[in-house]
């Protein structure tokens, strides 16, 4: 384990521990990112959506991204995150002699620089900050998840099992009122409902930029 130093103020040099953190993100985010193209052709149909839906992403660099010391470092940790799940899959994908779109590995990095601050001050809130900010990071969590699960519902009703899409809004909802209560102390009706206003906006935004794809 690495031994923080100290500057000539006092202050603990956290450097060495940030590398490491930073490392477990790129790791993580490789490893997933080519577990995800391992499983497109192996899932049964009713979790085939989990090849291709983005909550298990956001998912995984959120909990990446709770690691972090400190807000802005949960930022960081979640976008080192999903550009690596982005790498891991389609380098996997290029060594199982598929061919790679160039325009979607840039669509994706995109969304991922864009995404990332999201789920990671998300993450920092509900570990760092106030019991109101936590709970909107409960939420904001929540939301990203039964935003995808409505689209799937929608849009991909003919093309999708609905019972997976079902069970993801409900995980949605679960994870909103869940992490809210336990950041808590499961004390605060008011925080929770904080926390479900916040997934029901994070939901439309979500619908909505989905429908612009």
């Amino acid at each position: 384990m690495a031994v923080r130093g100290r500057t000539d103020n006092g202050a603990v040099n956290e450097a060495p521990v940030v590398i490491s953190r930073l490392a477990l993100a790129v790791a993580v985010g490789l490893a997933a990112g080519a577990l995800t193209l391992w499983s497109v052709l192996r899932l049964p149909f009713a979790l085939t959506p989990l090849s291709n839906a983005a909550a298990p992403w956001v998912l995984v660099a959120f909990v990446v991204a709770l690691t972090a010391r400190w807000k802005s470092e949960a930022a960081l940790l979640a976008i080192v995150t999903f550009v690596a799940l982005v790498v891991g899959f389609y380098v996997a994908e290029h060594l199982r002699g598929w061919p790679v779109d160039r325009h979607q590995v840039v669509f994706w990095t995109q969304t991922s620089v864009i995404a990332g601050p999201v789920v990671g001050l998300a993450a920092g809130w509900l570990r760092h900050a106030g019991r109101t900010a936590g709970a909107l990071g409960a939420g904001v969590l929540g939301g990203l998840l039964t935003g995808e699960a409505v689209h799937g519902l929608t849009a991909l009703k003919f093309s999708s099992p609905a019972h997976f899409w079902e069970a993801q809004f409900v995980l949605g909802v679960a994870l909103a009122v869940g992490l809210t209560l336990w950041r808590t102390r499961w004390s605060s009706i008011p925080a929770v409902a904080v926390s479900l206003a916040a997934c029901c906006a994070v939901t439309v935004g979500t619908v909505i930029a989905f429908g612009l794809q």
